[in-house]
């Protein structure tokens, strides 16, 4: 079977949200291809009593065999799973490459390196050693991530690519987190309930049954991260993404061989920043309008701490979005722009009413206050102030809950534009507000 072509989603929503899709991680080991391969393991710990060494090193040697395989799989699955391989088929072309052999005794080093650096750490201060140890926990997932994508145990034993990528993710590295915490009691649960129940001879196969299925899930969720983030991580995909259910329209481009993207992530992958933003910016300026594209360039700009030229790039990319009708997006990368210069405003004044009307619509109030804040005098004769007006009074009324002031705001747009048809649409809000206040009165 020849290899499908890579897939660059124009539009990233495309992709449901890792924690939108629970149920499917915890079915996921029951896929034919991965089913197997844990039957298999599993039952291979029955070979513990034929073992040629004396007990308990048949069980050490046995089951060392065991998790080594299952690792190997698991690494192969958070693999295939980053590409957006989901399903058994998509994954029947997959082969995981040679090199990954080796990346179960990587991360058996990070966790010695760690480890070490930590009880080290520990002799010396008790606060630091602690400190140490909450950070590695929370990095943890990130630097398997890191391995994953780089194949290199240097790169997933630095803390500065850890940080990278948890700040690619942003907030939902923090969900990610607290599930694989829940995942990793999931299996000492289990098997208080099962193992009471099961014959002596099957406890062993059980043991590693459980332990084996949450790995998978774990393995699973941290590649689909990676694959539901990967414009952001500069990572490419190999196999479209079933239609999301809140997007079933949503579709990807197929696009040939990209050279330069494929630079960028090489750049990305070994932490060369500035080299990745020299090509993307080269790459953005020959495709004004590819929101992928840009949407890369901004990201790495932020990423690398380029505040200015993130700044500039972002109003250059707020009209794009709002050009093509991507008014939600659009707000996404304002709200970005603004944790780092909280005075971000959209230079252009037509991009102000749609922005704040999409802020209203998930009634972030602070952020449509920012946008409509003293529109009509910075742009005193503008054709979207009848417009403003009657978002900041619905603002004020559904939102803040200031009723007197929303009526002012409708009145003044009702003497200062009587036959302006937002005026027309107002009326009967303003009516509906004016009786209530008399019901209040």
């Amino acid at each position: 079977m020849t290899e499908p072509q890579a897939v660059i989603y124009e539009d990233q929503g495309a992709i449901s949200p890792f924690w939108q899709r629970l149920p499917w991680f915890f079915l996921f080991p029951f896929q034919a291809d991965v089913l197997i391969k844990l039957l298999l393991l599993s039952l291979a710990t029955l070979l513990v009593p034929i073992a040629p060494l004396p007990s308990p090193l048949d069980t050490l040697l046995v089951g060392g065999l065991v998790w080594l395989a299952g690792l190997r799989q698991a690494f192969g699955i958070m693999e295939a799973v980053s590409q957006g391989r989901l399903t058994a088929r998509e994954r029947s072309t997959f082969q995981p490459g040679p090199e990954r052999k080796n990346l179960p005794w990587n991360l058996l080093a990070i966790f010695l390196t760690w480890g070490a650096l930590i009880a080290l750490v520990g002799a010396v201060s008790t606060t630091l050693h602690w400190t140490m140890l909450v950070f590695f926990c929370v990095g943890l997932p990130a630097s398997v991530m890191t391995l994953s994508i780089t194949n290199s145990l240097r790169q997933a034993l630095d803390p500065v690519r850890w940080i990278f990528l948890m700040r690619q993710v942003g907030k939902p590295y923090l969900l990610l987190l607290f599930y694989l915490f829940l995942l990793t009691q999931g299996a000492p649960h289990a098997q208080r309930l099962l193992l009471p129940r099961l014959a002596d001879w099957l406890i062993l196969p059980a043991l590693t049954w459980t332990l084996l299925y949450f790995t998978l899930i774990m393995f699973a969720m941290m590649g689909y991260v990676l694959y539901q983030f990967h414009q952001a991580l500069g990572l490419r995909v190999r196999i479209s993404f079933a239609r999301s259910a809140s997007n079933p329209a949503a579709r990807p481009a197929i696009a040939q061989a990209d050279p330069m993207a494929e630079a960028v992530a090489s750049k990305v992958a070994t932490g060369e920043l500035d080299a990745a933003i020299d090509i993307a910016d080269e790459q953005r300026r020959q495709y004004p309008e590819e929101l992928a594209i840009q949407e890369r360039y901004q990201t790495l700009l932020l990423a690398a701490g380029r505040t200015e030229r993130a700044l500039g790039h972002g109003q250059a990319y707020l009209n794009l979005l709002l050009r093509l009708g991507r008014a939600e997006q659009a707000l996404d990368l304002l709200k970005r722009l603004r944790a780092v210069d909280a005075a971000f405003l959209p230079e252009r004044p037509d991009a102000v009413l749609p922005l704040a009307e999409a802020a209203f619509r998930r009634r972030d109030a602070d952020t449509t206050v920012a946008l409509v804040r003293g529109f009509d005098k910075r742009h005193p004769r503008h054709q979207d102030i009848p417009g403003v007006y009657f978002l900041s009074a619905r603002l004020m009324s559904e939102l803040l809950r200031r009723d007197p002031t929303a009526l002012t705001i409708l009145r003044g747009l009702q003497d200062k534009y009587p036959e302006h048809p937002v005026t027309a649409a107002a009326a009967p809000y303003l009516a509906a507000l004016e009786k209530l206040q008399l019901g209040r009165g």
